[in-house]
């Protein structure tokens, strides 16, 4: 994860003559906690949902495909990202909550389906590797460091589909408003308890063509 953060930076600070744009994402993260073990999910009255930040910044990089009908319409996403996510469940004397923030890398594909001279409208698929950077975890008044806890450690992979409308801010530079839906899951938990993050993420933005 170290290795991947620092190519990324050192991407943005060097390689800007050969990107289209860069970005600058924030937001939020609407999220809703799964909890599995042994495989079945866990029957639990409580619901345990909540809200967290999201914040972005990465580069787009144009992909040319001769038998597209527009240029530049099919771009690669790669972005650095930190996320809060975030929930609470309770019922009178008993209460829960987790706080978490995870940094990651995006990886994604954007295709642009409406082009005008003012306004651009697209869809993204694409994967977030991320790791826990802080959590904690409090059942009524005690307080747990969730860097304890492997279903919430190691490698987390979450596969994003978004949707993205842009429009002209200045000659070079563009507002955006996005929603993505992503579903997490751990590529090194291998205990029998899983946790996974069902999240909603609308995010606000401003991005500028580089040359």
């Amino acid at each position: 994860m170290k290795k991947l953060i620092f190519t990324l930076l050192f991407t943005l600070t060097v390689s800007g003559v050969y990107s289209q744009e860069i970005y600058f994402l924030t937001g939020k993260n609407y999220t809703t906690y799964q909890l599995r073990y042994q495989g079945a999910e866990t029957v639990n009255q409580l619901d345990k949902k909540g809200s967290g930040s999201s914040y972005e910044i990465g580069l787009a990089l144009p992909i040319k495909v001769q038998r597209l009908a527009f240029d530049n319409n099919l771009d690669y996403i790669v972005g650095l990202n930190l996320n809060q996510f975030n929930a609470s469940a309770g019922k009178q004397n008993n209460h829960y909550s987790w706080d978490t923030e995870y940094i990651g890398i995006t990886n994604a594909l954007k295709f642009s389906f409406v082009q005008t001279d003012h306004v651009d409208i697209s869809v993204k698929g694409g994967f977030t590797t991320s790791t826990l950077l802080t959590g904690n975890q409090k059942i009524n008044n005690s307080k747990f460091d969730l860097h304890n806890q492997k279903d919430f450690n190691g490698i987390i992979m979450s596969p994003l589909l978004g949707l993205q409308a842009k429009c002209n801010l200045s000659e070079y530079g563009y507002l955006s408003l996005g929603y993505n839906y992503s579903r997490s899951f751990s590529l090194t938990n291998t205990t029998e308890k899983k946790v996974s993050f069902l999240n909603h993420q609308i995010l606000f933005g401003i991005s500028f063509e580089l040359y």
